[in-house]
């Protein structure tokens, strides 16, 4: 160290201009650095806001559409309807799905049955019969449970092309 300060002293060399414009860069560089930080954080909290008012106002929607479907069974299948519930919160999931899926088809499928059933009994029993069958086909077929069901529905609707073409497909 002694020897470059005897050279620097030697060749009349002034650093000092050099070490201030190093130290005010590394100063600016810093400064960038806290604002690019600041930046990120503030992008952050928008995007995880955005984020949280998205989830709640498809778990409002949701909800809204859970509880249109439970209004429609309970309509539907009168004294029967808390057997279904009970059915949808114990036995969905063991044929492979939700059980606010079960709600909603059981209550698609219900305001199809119930025009031709004898009562309400019979159409929570042949709802309960449908909802099964549709776990059965898509676990056979491959097909996820809401593209059956959306086949029975619109085979139900007398769209028998939706039908045909998951049978010959199978």
């Amino acid at each position: 160290m002694a020897v470059v300060r005897n050279l620097m002293v030697r060749a009349g060399a002034d650093f000092s201009r050099m070490q201030k414009a190093m130290m005010r860069a590394q100063k600016d560089l810093e400064q960038f650095k806290s604002q690019v930080n600041k930046t990120m954080r503030g992008i952050g909290t928008i995007l995880a806001a955005t984020g949280i008012t998205f989830g709640i106002r498809s778990a409002t929607k949701e909800a809204m559409e859970f509880e249109a479907a439970l209004q429609q069974i309970n309509r539907l299948m009168g004294t029967g309807a808390g057997e279904f519930s009970r059915w949808a919160n114990e036995q969905a999931s063991a044929f492979g799905f939700a059980r606010a899926e079960a709600v909603k088809y059981g209550a698609v499928y219900a305001n199809l049955l119930s025009g031709f059933s004898s009562g309400a009994a019979e159409t929570m029993q042949r709802t309960m019969d449908l909802l099964k069958a549709s776990a059965v086909v898509a676990s056979s077929t491959g097909r996820t449970m809401e593209d059956v069901m959306e086949r029975i529905r619109s085979g139900l609707l007398g769209n028998t092309e939706a039908i045909n073409y998951s049978v010959a497909a199978a």
